[in-house]
């Protein structure tokens, strides 16, 4: 089941947070200021799959769903608060994202179902009765 993408970017997370002592803490990569994706968990039993994706401090209005070409589309923005004080750390992220997620063939697209609560969006996304078969049948002459 592919439903979580690589993304490159991830990778270089990782090489930020293990050399991240080397760098330049004001700069705006490590202030913030970038691109960020948010957390998501994904499950799955019999019936469905269920992805829950961590979105603090968006509001509702602020998030889109939509499936495009195969794929399930989350966009949003998490916006900055800009206030006078004197910052001095920022481990937050900021910004727009967007998340992509191939969906399984066995999807009911049109039964896929979004409740967003207390920070968290919950999609549900209800399995078909039997995947199609992806095999076919060569005859050997």
């Amino acid at each position: 089941m592919k439903l979580r993408p690589w993304n490159p970017a991830e990778e270089f997370d990782s090489l930020f947070n293990r050399f991240g002592s080397l760098m330049d803490w004001s700069s705006p990569i490590l202030s913030g200021q970038r691109s960020w994706l948010p957390a998501t968990d994904i499950s799955e039993d019999d019936k469905q799959y269920l992805l829950k994706v961590e979105l603090p401090e968006i509001g509702k209005d602020d998030i889109n769903l939509s499936i495009e070409n195969g794929y399930l589309v989350l966009t949003g923005e998490r916006k900055h608060e800009h206030t006078d004080d004197k910052q001095h750390l920022s481990e937050r992220y900021y910004g727009s994202f967007v998340r992509r997620f191939a969906l399984p063939e066995n999807v009911k697209e049109e039964a896929i179902d979004a409740k967003f609560d207390n920070g968290m969006l919950y999609l549900t996304l209800p399995k078909t009765a039997e995947a199609p078969s992806n095999r076919q049948k060569i005859e050997i002459h």
